[in-house]
C-alpha cells in the first residue's frame, strides 16, 4: 500500500505502559478525536485498525498524491495539537485502551500507527515518488508479503525464553526485501525504517540492538536510479 504499516506485537509494550493523568489523556484524547473526524470518523464509534487502513489506502489509491497530502497534513495537525504529549505514555496501546474502549490488539496497532505515519510524513516524498508501486503491492503479491507477516507470528509463538525481540530482525529483512523486489532497492531503507519505528515505540527500544541497520534514503540517488531505469526501459 501507499502507506506502508507495520503491525507489531503488543507482548513486549504491554510491560512498559506507564499511567497518562486524567488530565492529559482528555486533552490527547481531545486532539486525536479531531483527527478522526477528519477522516469522517466517529470518535466514540472507531472502527477496527485493518478498517482504519483501508481508509486511508483508500484515499492514496484514489486520490493519489493529494491524498498523501490530506493524510499527512492531518498527521501534522494531530502532532502540532498533542505537543510534547505525541511521545508520551498518553499515547501507548493502553492509553488509547482507555480512552476508546477497544481491544487490546487494536488499541495497540492504532499506537503504533502514530509515530509510524509520523515518520512516513516526515519522509513524504519518497511515498510520492513511490504511490503507484505501493498502491500495486496493496492487492498483488499478498503471499509473498503474507509470509513475512506469518514467519514473524509463528517465531513470537514459539518464543520460550521471553526474548520477543529476536523474531523482527528477519521480519524487518523479509519485508524490506519485498518492497525492494518490486519497488526498487532505493526504496529499502525507507521501508526498512518505517518498520524499526514502529517496533523500537512497540518495545520501547528495547529491542533496537538487534534490529537490521537500517540505510538512509537519499532522493539524489533515487533520481539516479529511475533515470537510469527510464533509459533502459526506453532502449
Amino acid at each position: 500500500a501507499a502507506v506502508a504499516v507495520v503491525h507489531c506485537s503488543y507482548v513486549t509494550r504491554t510491560k512498559f505502559d506507564s499511567n497518562c493523568s486524567p488530565s492529559y489523556l482528555s486533552q490527547t484524547k481531545a486532539c486525536l478525536d479531531s483527527y478522526f473526524t477528519g477522516y469522517s470518523l466517529d470518535p466514540e464509534h472507531l472502527p477496527p485498525y485493518t478498517t482504519y487502513v483501508g481508509i486511508i489506502v483508500n484515499l492514496t489509491s484514489n486520490s493519489g498524491k493529494d491524498g498523501v497530502d490530506t493524510f499527512c497534513s492531518l498527521e501534522t495537525n494531530v502532532e502540532n495539537c498533542l505537543g510534547s504529549l505525541f511521545n508520551s505514555p498518553c499515547m501507548t496501546g493502553a492509553s488509547f485502551k482507555e480512552m476508546y474502549g477497544m481491544s487490546t490488539v487494536d488499541s495497540y496497532e492504532y499506537a503504533t500507527d502514530f509515530p509510524v505515519r509520523a515518520y512516513m510524513c516526515t519522509n513524504k516524498q519518497l511515498m510520492d515518488d513511490n504511490l503507484g508501486c505501493f498502491d500495486n503491492l496493496h492487492v498483488g503479491h499478498l503471499d509473498e508479503r503474507k509470509k513475512c507477516t506469518s514467519d514473524l507470528e509463528n517465531a513470537i509463538a514459539a518464543v520460550t525464553d521471553g526474548d520477543y525481540c529476536t523474531p523482527f530482525a528477519p521480519f524487518v529483512d523479509c519485508t524490506s526485501n519485498y518492497y525492494a523486489k518490486y519497488c526498487g532497492s532505493w526504496v529499502k531503507s525507507y521501508i526498512c525504517n518505517v518498520l524499526e519505528v514502529g517496533i523500537n515505540f512497540d518495545s520501547m527500544n528495547s529491542c533496537e540492538a538487534i534490529l537490521p541497520t537500517c540505510g538512509v534514503y537519499s532522493r539524489a540517488t533515487l533520481i539516479g536510479v529511475l533515470t537510469t531505469m527510464i533509459y533502459w526501459l526506453l532502449s
